[in-house]
């Protein structure tokens, strides 16, 4: 059995003001996604989800998908970030990917380096009853199972099964803008509400429109 990773501890979370954290990571459609790429060209909404599995992760990401234009008549790209396994992700969506990059973060590396933790296990049972009977009520059961399963299979059975029912890992939202700079931050719980394409659009013309890179 493989041994599991050891995941570094959160650090303090990057501050409005700041530079965000560069990262690059493989996508789901292939290419390598960098934050860095955007730089000049266009504000970023960095979005750590929970994933794709439950029900609300795929709400919150059809509600981004189908307003996606949105944000890109104010210039913004969206980077979802999921703490799944890519090949699950790629099994997952198969031929019909998102318009906008997902890429994953399996050891929640790139969560710590945001200050985004883990809320601790009675959340994360919480969260696991609340996302499994709302898929049940949906006639979504299936759907949520056939996500957690292809994680599970993917890599170390008690690793991505621990991923899926023993964690409540929070989503945070970081605006970007084209200097590279952050501009907003808002985190919420795992299957807490995330901000429509519109909202996240408005969100960006309020913080990054007049906004100049800093001295």
């Amino acid at each position: 059995m493989a041994t599991q990773a050891s995941v570094p501890p959160v650090v303090e979370r990057p501050a409005v003001g700041t530079q965000a954290p560069l990262f690059s990571l493989p996508s789901v459609r292939g290419p390598m996604v960098g934050l860095a790429a955007y730089r000049q060209r266009r504000n970023v909404v960095v979005w750590f989800s929970r994933g794709f599995t439950c029900p609300f992760c795929r709400v919150y990401t059809d509600n981004i998908r189908t307003g996606y234009e949105a944000l890109l008549a104010s210039d913004t790209e969206v980077i979802q970030i999921a703490p799944n396994l890519l090949e699950s992700a790629r099994r997952y969506f198969g031929p019909d990917p998102l318009p906008f990059p997902f890429v994953c973060d399996p050891d929640k590396r790139l969560y710590a380096v945001y200050g985004l933790g883990d809320r601790g296990a009675l959340e994360a049972t919480r969260t696991a009853v609340v996302s499994f009977s709302y898929a049940v009520s949906q006639g979504e059961g299936s759907t949520w199972v056939k996500g957690a399963y292809l994680d599970v299979l993917n890599r170390n059975f008690l690793r991505r099964l621990h991923h899926h029912a023993m964690t409540a890992i929070e989503q945070g939202l970081f605006v970007v803008d084209k200097q590279g700079v952050i501009r907003h931050v808002s985190v919420v719980g795992p299957i807490d509400p995330v901000p429509k394409a519109d909202r996240l659009a408005e969100l960006v013309r309020e913080h990054c429109a007049t906004q100049s890179s800093p001295a």
